[in-house]
């Protein structure tokens, strides 16, 4: 379904992102591991163009697009085709779940403002939220906030969701109800990529483990082989600092 190539981003000197190759199926849910600093959230943001690579190509649909010098316009046709949730929420503190979720549909795509408030209660509806539509973010709790995120997400029926480490943010008794609505979205079939540090959901969830580090993919492999198999030194240090 999509098709990333030879993705490369530095900073100044720094190396961030080296050749990365990956390609995701349609269904596909794909958790990304590696220790902090390994490139993972910079390799989604140029997945989605929240930052710009400076080489490397994708293929989406596919048409072949240059990361480096895709058109204004290319981007916007391809983020109406995806969905992206965010670490920190990034929610409108003014408005209440409903229009945080209405804002986009309206404004972006123009849809009439009734389609667009039935369209957001059936999104808030499925992340478990029917009773929190007028809620402020304030109002809420972390989970329920990142909730409304992924509701965002859902309502354009993207053809794929990239999640930025969704649950890091969240006190640990609330990582488990928005780890819950990701599964439910994966036996939807919804094609997700995950970076997260949470392994009970790469086990479980994730079909494949992209594991990263110093810019690079060094492993992708199925989560069992993953798991079962992680052979190099540095993923089993790794998943013992994470298990410890």
């Amino acid at each position: 379904m999509i098709e990333f190539e030879n993705i490369n981003k530095v900073y100044g000197e720094n190396w961030v992102l080296r050749n990365i190759n990956l390609k995701i199926n349609k269904g596909d849910v794909v958790a990304v591991l590696g220790p902090s600093g390994s490139g993972k959230t910079t390799m989604l943001r140029c997945m989605n163009f929240l930052e710009k690579a400076d080489i490397g190509s994708v293929t989406f649909d596919g048409t072949e697009y240059d990361l480096h010098g895709i058109s204004k316009k290319n981007v916007a046709a391809i983020r109406k085709k995806t969905g992206f949730v965010f670490q920190n929420y990034n929610l409108f503190l003014n408005k209440t779940a409903l229009q945080n979720v209405t804002e986009g549909l309206i404004v972006a795509r123009k849809m009439p403002k009734e389609a667009a408030i039935e369209k957001a209660k059936a999104a808030l509806d499925k992340v478990g939220l029917s009773e929190r539509y007028d809620f402020y973010p304030s109002q809420l709790s972390g989970g329920q906030q990142q909730r409304v995120g992924i509701a965002r997400a859902l309502v354009t029926d993207p053809e794929i969701i990239y999640f930025d480490e969704p649950t890091s943010a969240l006190d640990p008794e609330l990582i488990g109800e928005v780890l819950q609505v990701m599964k439910r979205l994966a036996n939807d079939g919804i094609t997700m990529i995950v970076v997260t540090h949470e392994l009970s959901f790469a086990r479980d969830v994730s079909d494949r483990v992209v594991f990263m580090e110093n810019g690079e993919i060094l492993k992708d492999v199925s989560s069992k082989e993953f798991f079962e198999n992680p052979g190099d030194e540095r993923i089993r240090s790794f998943l013992s600092s994470l298990s410890a």
